[in-house]
């Protein structure tokens, strides 16, 4: 083997790995985002750029996009494509991580879901490498013209990548309608009553939240809550969350029913909406919390 050919061959088993590696990671990074989409919902709600409904969306076309591009590096279908497609991704990816670092944001981006806690200056260091690293295997990968059948396989792979997010975890508000009552109205109007003066539950908008410990649901209901709050600038003391050592566990228990978070909108101290965590409408609570 002459030294021109050994040196294509190098070149050639170069391109190959970087490519099956970025590959691999745009694949990895996808799937455990897609295993706790919920917090990644959450991360793009709370930096308020976006309603709610619409951040159920582009949590699924981020993942959508990252399956897709994953996929089509390893199988190497339209390779100088994917790969131009890639670094643009990329550097998307990190203008964004950018802006959140300047913001001071220091919790974890969810670059990789639970799989890694990782803030924006670490995340922005590991996409300074994926994109140094999928510059190098452009410029190592051979030019060559993709059959036909490749092209069709392609387009089949880019609706399904992105078919599947939204089949795997369908997006809340396509799923969940309001909420049947589920709470002991009796009970209820018990624990509404006792509720301090300065509560002021009768008079005007609130949202009652009741959530438990250590239950992953509340924990995110409160998170939702929270930046819903503070995106719409809603008042202190309109969202009020209710604890079993608030009101005795067995009268938690009774209200509830066993079911949390509930969480209740109160408009003049009548319930006009019960909510789970999946199904909050942010809309209608926004509309009744600041009306008045």
């Amino acid at each position: 083997m002459t030294d021109t050919k050994r040196t294509l061959r190098v070149r050639h088993v170069i391109g190959v790995t970087l490519r099956l590696l970025l590959g691999v990671i745009f694949v990895v990074s996808a799937a455990a985002k897609l295993f706790s989409v919920d917090q990644f919902e959450l991360y793009i709600y709370s930096y308020g750029f976006l309603p709610l409904n619409l951040s159920f969306l582009l949590a699924r076309l981020c993942i959508g996009a990252e399956l897709v591009l994953g996929i089509l590096l390893v199988t190497g279908w339209l390779r100088q494509l994917t790969l131009t497609v890639s670094a643009l991704l990329l550097l998307a990816f990190s203008l964004f991580l950018g802006y959140a670092a300047l913001a001071g944001r220091t919790d974890s981006c969810q670059c990789f879901g639970q799989l890694a806690d990782m803030p924006p200056t670490l995340s922005l260091v590991k996409n300074a490498v994926l994109l140094l690293l999928t510059l190098l295997c452009t410029k190592l990968s051979s030019t060559c013209h993709p059959r036909r059948w490749h092209c069709w396989a392609a387009v089949a792979l880019v609706l399904i990548g992105f078919a599947t997010p939204f089949i795997i975890s369908v997006p809340d508000n396509w799923m969940f309608g309001p909420s049947a009552e589920r709470y002991d109205d009796e009970v209820l109007r018990q624990v509404l009553d006792q509720m301090p003066p300065e509560k002021n539950i009768r008079t005007g908008g609130k949202v009652v939240a009741f959530v438990t410990p250590g239950c992953p649901y509340c924990r995110m209901t409160r998170q939702k809550l929270d930046y819903m709050a503070t995106r719409h600038n809603i008042a202190s003391g309109k969202i009020i969350y209710v604890e079993p050592s608030d009101i005795s566990a067995d009268t938690f228990l009774r209200t509830t029913r066993g079911a949390t978070p509930l969480v209740l909108l109160l408009d003049d101290g009548q319930v006009r909406a019960t909510f789970h965590y999946r199904n909050i409408e942010e809309r209608k609570i926004v509309r009744t919390l600041t009306s008045r």
